[in-house]
C-alpha cells in the first residue's frame, strides 16, 4: 500500500526533505537568480516549528551557494554538495580529493572555453560543467560540450549528469546516503524527499518502507508521487503543513 500525505501528516515523528532547484525553486539561466516558490518556503518554515518534526534542504549546490538562495535557517538543516556539506555535520576535504579538483579543472577548462556561455563552477567536492546558457542559444552545441565533458577519464571522481550540467565529485556522499544517515541519526518514523533530478533517484532509492519520493516533472524515477511543476511541490508542502499543524494541535 502506497504511503500518502495523510500518513505522513499523522504519523509519530517526521522527516520533511527537499531538493531545492526545480523544487522549492524554478529553473534559469541564472544560478543566482532563481525564482523561489515562497509558499514552499513558509510551508517549510512552519513543518519545522511542529514538534517531532524535523525539515531540511538537500541540494546539489555548495552549501555557501545555497544559503545565498535558501532563505530557510535553524531548525531547518542546509545540505549542500549532495550532502557532502551540512549544518550538522559535513565531510573532510584531503590533499587527495584537492589533486583530483585540480586535475578535474585541468581537463575541463579547456571544454568550457570551447563557448563563451558555457561555465564551470568549483564547489568545494565538485567541478561543473554548466551549459544551460549554451543550450538556450545553441542545443546541438550544448550537447557537444556536455558529450565531451563527460567523457574526460573522471580518475575516481563521481560523474553526475543533471539538467544542463555535468558534474564531477570527490566525495563518495550521495543524497542516498546522506538521506540513509540522517534517517539513522533522527529515527523518523517516516521520511518524505521531493526532488526533480537524476541526483535525486539515489535519494529515492534510499527511503524505506513507509516513506515517500515525489518525483517533479518527467523522466524515469524511483519515486513513488509525481507532481507536475514547483507550483505543485508548493501545494504539496502547504496542505502537508496544514495537516500535520492540526494533527499535532489535536494531540495536544
Amino acid at each position: 500500500m502506497s504511503t500518502t500525505l495523510a500518513d505522513l501528516a499523522t504519523c509519530e515523528h517526521l522527516l520533511v526533505i527537499s531538493d531545492f532547484d526545480g523544487t522549492v525553486a524554478g529553473l534559469t539561466t541564472d544560478i543566482y537568480g532563481v525564482p523561489v516558490n515562497q509558499v514552499s518556503v513558509a510551508a517549510l518554515a512552519q513543518l519545522s516549528q511542529l514538534p517531532r518534526t524535523n525539515v531540511a534542504v538537500l541540494s546539489g549546490r555548495h552549501l555557501e551557494g545555497l544559503r545565498e538562495v535558501c532563505v530557510l535557517r535553524e531548525p531547518v538543516i542546509l545540505a549542500g554538495s549532495h550532502g557532502a556539506e551540512s549544518t550538522d555535520h559535513g565531510v573532510e576535504l584531503t590533499d587527495e580529493m584537492r589533486s583530483l579538483l585540480a586535475y578535474l579543472e585541468q581537463e575541463l577548462n579547456p571544454i568550457v572555453a570551447l563557448h563563451p556561455a558555457a561555465l564551470l563552477e568549483y564547489k568545494p567536492f565538485q567541478r561543473v560543467v554548466h551549459i544551460a546558457r549554451v543550450a538556450a542559444e545553441d542545443p546541438a552545441a550544448a550537447q557537444a560540450l556536455l558529450e565531451k565533458a563527460a567523457a574526460i577519464d573522471p580518475a575516481g571522481a563521481r560523474l553526475n549528469l543533471g539538467k544542463n550540467i555535468v558534474e564531477f565529485s570527490v566525495a563518495e556522499v550521495t543524497k542516498g546516503t546522506w538521506i540513509s544517515a540522517e534517517r539513522q541519526r533522527l529515527q523518523p518514523s517516516r521520511t518524505i524527499f521531493i526532488g526533480d533530478d537524476t541526483t535525486d533517484e539515489d535519494g529515492f532509492r534510499a527511503l524505506e518502507a513507509g516513506d515517500l519520493g515525489v518525483k517533479v516533472g518527467p523522466g524515469d524515477t524511483a519515486a513513488q508521487l509525481r507532481v507536475a511543476d514547483t507550483d505543485a511541490v508548493a501545494e504539496l508542502f502547504a496542505l502537508l503543513a496544514q495537516k500535520r499543524a492540526e494533527y499535532l494541535a489535536a494531540e495536544s
